[in-house]
């Protein structure tokens, strides 16, 4: 019997010298993991290989984590080769303990977190067996002097990679329930685990969101009202995505900005007013006012956050959302997202502008939008000298020669211009990709290049460099490195102590 009313060690029980029964009781706790596309290839092939027995194998992870909720990062799946099954059949897999223990030790080395992977290959809705009760608990158990940081977890698959996962919470010793997996394919797909499924969308919504059910159905705007989503930067590109994002029902934002308004903001961002602009309020603050009186009282989730977005504090709250959103007009800002969305499997979208005036006349201008999806699509490292060439040999030669410059205007050290009717346009290419990410209404382009004089949008092509440091599939890229990967932007702390290994019995 699962029970989620807070956790405390599951206890074997024995009624009546029946045959011993475990019973578990389930930590508060709730976990997540997320594939890119190749690892979720490679486990679906191995998981899948062979339908008339079960078989098993094991994902090495970092983790993501905070007070209720842990994320584990699929890096590498390590097969069980024959000789290392202890048993196999139909309705039993069980592996050799020294196996398991060779894996224990890489992990402890290497810093990984471990889920075990098996197959129910007979069903469509996979549970735990009381077996598996059995194994699990004490495999949990016995490498609970591991922890922290060591997590194990343990997931079951049907024949239609359908699943039910678990994973050990070792403050309490007991389970915690993995209630969802992403796959980073293009679109992300989210499976939700045996009876995870989220709860139905709010019908009393339909009154404000009638015309968007009307395009994307029930189940398109339930999706919408899932994410939490965190746009980085609140100037004029920033606030109109926020606007769009807000007023598509997007569950949760989160709005980070550190800069304050001023007068020469109000020509272009969204929700300032001059008597806030005069006494220097914070943009986010002023948009998530602005914002929040636009949504049902019950739905006010958007949240300012004054912050550098580099700082200790900001990353964490960018690591609790689904999606990222940057648009800053620094290169390192924008770096720095692209490395988190790497290092924690986050879809990231990047947007600018641009606008070149030559003798009072405009001569140029655009922006792109950019969809990074980790380990699918090109990340921004890829991009950088690609991009341009892919863009420009679809402009004419004098907008060539002018495309894709940003910063100053020609031949004078002022700042760039900004116009609303750009960042308008550039905002919501962005918004509907991210709509297409969410909801899987029509194909996403992982980039778009936005002609203003020419009036026109067209793809461009964004390849993967199969080297790149960032988003490779080789063993030392920051694909999937979770904190290990951010480590030079954080504070050192303290390394924890080495643990002893110990060999668990198979399972």
């Amino acid at each position: 019997m699962r029970t989620h009313q807070g956790g405390v060690r599951a206890v074997e029980v024995n009624p009546n010298h029946a045959p011993t029964a475990v019973t578990l009781e389930y930590s508060p706790m709730t976990g997540e993991a997320r594939f890119p596309q190749a690892v979720w290839e490679q486990l679906r092939a191995m998981l899948l290989a062979d339908l008339s027995r079960e078989t098993k194998c094991f994902v090495l992870c970092r983790t993501l984590e905070s007070s209720g909720r842990v994320v584990f990062l699929a890096r590498e799946v390590v097969p069980v080769p024959d000789e290392a099954y202890a048993q196999r059949s139909a309705s039993l897999v069980e592996t050799r303990p020294e196996f398991i223990h060779a894996l224990l030790v890489r992990c402890a080395r290497e810093g990984y977190a471990l889920l075990e992977a098996h197959t129910h290959p007979w069903t469509t809705l996979p549970r735990f067996s009381s077996v598996d009760n059995r194994s699990d608990l004490q495999k949990f158990q016995t490498t609970q002097p591991m922890s922290p940081p060591f997590r194990h977890g343990s997931l079951v698959f049907g024949c239609d990679m359908s699943f039910e996962g678990r994973f050990w919470d070792y403050t309490r010793e007991a389970m915690a329930t993995i209630t969802r997996l992403q796959v980073l394919e293009t679109p992300p797909r989210t499976l939700y685990g045996t009876d995870c499924q989220p709860p139905d969308w709010a019908r009393t919504a339909l009154a404000v969101y009638d015309r968007q059910v009307r395009a994307f159905g029930l189940e398109g705007q339930a999706m919408l009202s899932r994410l939490r989503v965190a746009v980085v930067g609140a100037g004029g590109l920033g606030s109109q995505i926020a606007n769009a994002l807000a007023l598509l029902g997007v569950g949760h934002l989160l709005l980070i900005d550190p800069d304050r308004l001023e007068l020469s903001n109000l020509n272009r961002v969204v929700g300032a007013s001059y008597a806030q602009a005069v006494r220097g309020w914070r943009k986010v603050r002023a948009l998530a006012q602005r914002l929040n009186r636009a949504r049902p009282p019950e739905r006010r989730t958007v949240a300012p956050l004054p912050l550098d977005v580099r700082t200790r504090e900001a990353l964490a709250h960018l690591l609790s959302c689904d999606l990222i959103v940057g648009a800053v007009d620094s290169a390192v800002a924008r770096q720095y997202l692209n490395t988190v969305a790497m290092c924690a499997l986050i879809p990231y979208l990047d947007a600018g502008v641009g606008v070149r005036s030559e003798n009072g006349r405009l001569a140029q201008g655009g922006g792109q939008v950019q969809v990074v999806i980790p380990g699918a699509t090109a990340c921004l490292a890829c991009t950088e000298r690609g991009i341009r060439q892919s863009v420009e040999e679809q402009l004419t030669p004098h907008q060539r020669e002018l495309s894709i410059r940003g910063g100053y205007i020609q031949g004078e050290a002022i700042p760039n211009p900004q116009v609303v009717f750009l960042n308008g346009v550039v905002g919501n290419l962005l918004v509907w990709e991210l709509v297409k990410l969410a909801t899987h209404c029509a194909p996403v382009q992982p980039y778009i290049y936005y002609d203003l004089l020419g009036q026109h949008a067209f793809p461009a092509r964004a390849e993967r460099n199969p080297n790149c440091l960032l988003c490779a599939a080789h063993p030392d890229s920051l694909l999937g490195q979770g904190l290990y990967g951010l480590m030079g932007y954080l504070t050192p702390r303290r390394a924890p102590k080495s643990k002893p290994i110990p060999t668990p019995r198979g399972g």
